[in-house]
Order: C-alpha cells, then structure tokens, then sequence
C-alpha cells in the first residue's frame, strides 16, 4: 500500500495532527474499535479532511508502524556509531529493538494489542525497507569485529534478528506483557545475546 502524498497548504501540520490523535485512540481504545469519525473528531477537523491524508484507518496504522521501525532504526544507527566495542554494540543494537516495541506494547492496555497489529504479516511486508536498514548496520558492526562467523556477516546478521523474535509480541518467551515485565524481558533477551555472542567470539 502507498502512502499517501499530500500538497494541500499546511498540510505536514495536519497530517502530523491526525497521526497523534489516531495512536493515542489506537492505544487507548484499540485499533479495532477506533473509528475515522472519532479521529477526526479529535484533531478537530472534518472526516473528510482525513481522507486528504489517508486512505484508510489502515494506511494511518501503517503509516505508525514505519514511524516506529524507523525509531528503532536510528537508535541502532546512533549505536554504531558511538565508542563501543562491536560486542557491545551488538547487544545494545539488538536489545533496543527488542526494548522498543515492548515499551510502545506497554503504553496502555492496549498496547499490546497495537503492536500485534503492528506485527501482523500485512503489515511486516511494509517495515521491509527499515529491515534491511537494520540488518546492514549489524552486518556492519560484525565486519568491524574479529568474529568466527558461521558464513557470511550478512547471513550471521539475519541469524542475530531471528533469534530475538521471541522476546516480540506476542510473548512467546515466560515473560509476558505487563508494565513490571520490562526487566524479566531484557534480562533474557540479555542471556540470549549471551549465548550467541560466546558462539561467534574468535577462540
């Protein structure tokens, strides 16, 4: 799906302004139950107006999901590029964006519930161009370090990401979505890296 392009006169303010209503009514009151009229109703503006920015409920919920791929993008990028060894760069790129989808999971009571939708299939094809952002920034920083790789740095990348999709939503790992779950979670994605980090350290 395309986003929309939108010329009208003070249109970024806008659309800026229908974005926010629409994740605080999406975390609020779910995806589901949120309605373009109430949207609207918020930002203060005529349904219609919405229609000039966004096609759909779906497109604004898509539009939200690239918003949050691509935070998690720049705090791994901010990653690479600071003073730390490429170990830990490692783990800090990984658990950043394993720590940023549970933070925006435990907003609200349904926050979880956004994020689900956030990860849903339809919507993962859209995060592609931020996924392989990420994945050539931790191929990067394992080029940088001296690791026994099992293949290439881009393959031993894509095994890195695999093997955090656990700690996502929706929780496969025992730690389950609550607000006290944030330390029970980056304690075990921290184990895992552990694991995987003793694997590829050059004896």
């Amino acid at each position: 799906m395309a986003i929309k392009e939108n010329n009208c006169g003070g249109g970024e303010e806008t659309r800026r302004a229908i974005l926010e209503v629409a994740r605080k009514r999406f975390l609020h009151y779910g995806f589901k139950k949120t309605t373009i009229d109430e949207i609207a109703a918020d930002a203060g503006i005529g349904k219609g107006t919405v229609y000039l920015y966004f096609d759909n409920k779906e497109e604004l919920l898509l539009t939200l999901a690239r918003e949050v791929k691509r935070n998690v993008t720049d705090q791994m990028r901010a990653i690479t590029e600071s003073l730390a060894s490429p170990e830990e760069k490692l783990r800090r790129m990984l658990l950043a964006a394993v720590l940023s989808v549970h933070d925006v999971a435990q907003v609200t009571v349904h926050g979880t519930e956004l994020v689900n939708e956030l990860l849903s299939p339809r919507l993962m094809e859209c995060g592609q161009p931020e996924r392989k952002a990420q994945l050539e920034l931790l191929t990067q920083v394992l080029t940088e370090g001296d690791f026994d790789l099992p293949g290439t740095p881009t393959e031993a990348a894509s095994l890195f990401l695999l093997a955090m999709v656990p700690f996502f939503p929706p929780y496969l790992n025992p730690c389950h979505a609550s607000p006290s779950c944030r330390r029970g979670l980056e304690t075990q994605a921290n184990a895992m890296l552990d694991f995987l980090l003793h694997g590829i350290r050059r004896r």
